[in-house]
């Protein structure tokens, strides 16, 4: 594999590094279930217990954002925001099963930057969690709509209407990424190898009918078209389906 071939797929393997999210939870199951949600997403997510792990964790790690829960027991998540001023050094999403809006007032007051009642689906936590990150870091998801499902190019990963995911290779998102840069235009196969080359030694044309093929498996998706004996062309679809996380392409 060449130079660039190698820095391609070293930068496709990083570049589902979204950010450190911190999930103080005492409820195990929900935790977890949260963990494996967004880790699917492309976060590196860390699990808190209790109130007292959170100062030692502060002094080993850097995370983007924190998802505190109110309900904590001993110390709950509001005196936590009050003794330790956290919203204003890392971003916070509170949560609470409490449907008086007095947590979500206090909350938001103390520099929470969001506010979700329990229970919530992973789906709607996420799209909150991304837009957090993106008001106040600058980050933005890198969306490319499909019929049946949406990319995030900066996670590599299918976001589908049902709500699941899948992971992208760096090959297959720097396919994706080329179709999306260029909608509507016939791409040749030279042009698809040159700048979405392979992530192994398959460097002949019928390499890349073989790549697109299984990538329109994948996708579940007929946008990407073949037009005969010039190359590939991506049709954005018309009617595509919802976007999952609920953002903007």
């Amino acid at each position: 594999m060449d130079e660039a071939v190698r820095r391609r797929v070293v930068e496709g393997k990083t570049m589902a590094r979204r950010g450190r999210i911190a999930v103080l939870d005492d409820e195990p199951d929900w935790a977890d279930a949260v963990r494996e949600y967004l880790t699917d997403l492309g976060y590196d997510v860390d699990c808190l217990k209790a109130a007292w792990e959170l100062e030692p964790y502060l002094a080993r790690e850097k995370p983007d954002l924190i998802i505190l829960d109110i309900g904590l027991p001993g110390e709950n998540g509001i005196d936590i925001l009050i003794r330790t001023d956290l919203a204003s050094d890392v971003a916070v999403l509170v949560l609470t099963g409490n449907p008086d809006p007095i947590d979500r007032v206090l909350g938001l007051e103390l520099g929470a930057d969001d506010y979700v009642q329990k229970p919530v689906e992973l789906r709607e936590l996420a799209a909150r969690v991304a837009g957090i990150l993106q008001r106040r870091l600058g980050r933005r998801r890198n969306l490319v709509v499909f019929e049946q499902a949406s990319v995030d190019l900066v996670a590599a990963r299918i976001l589908k209407v049902d709500g699941s995911t899948d992971r992208l290779s760096a090959g297959e998102v720097a396919l994706i990424r080329i179709f999306a840069e260029n909608p509507g235009k016939v791409l040749t196969r030279e042009e698809i190898m040159e700048q979405a080359p392979a992530e192994d030694e398959e460097a002949f044309d019928r390499a890349v009918d073989s790549r697109i093929a299984r990538l329109r498996r994948k996708l579940d998706t007929e946008a990407i078209r073949t037009v005969r004996g010039h190359g590939y062309v991506f049709d954005v679809p018309s009617h595509a389906g919802e976007k999952p996380g609920g953002e903007a392409a």
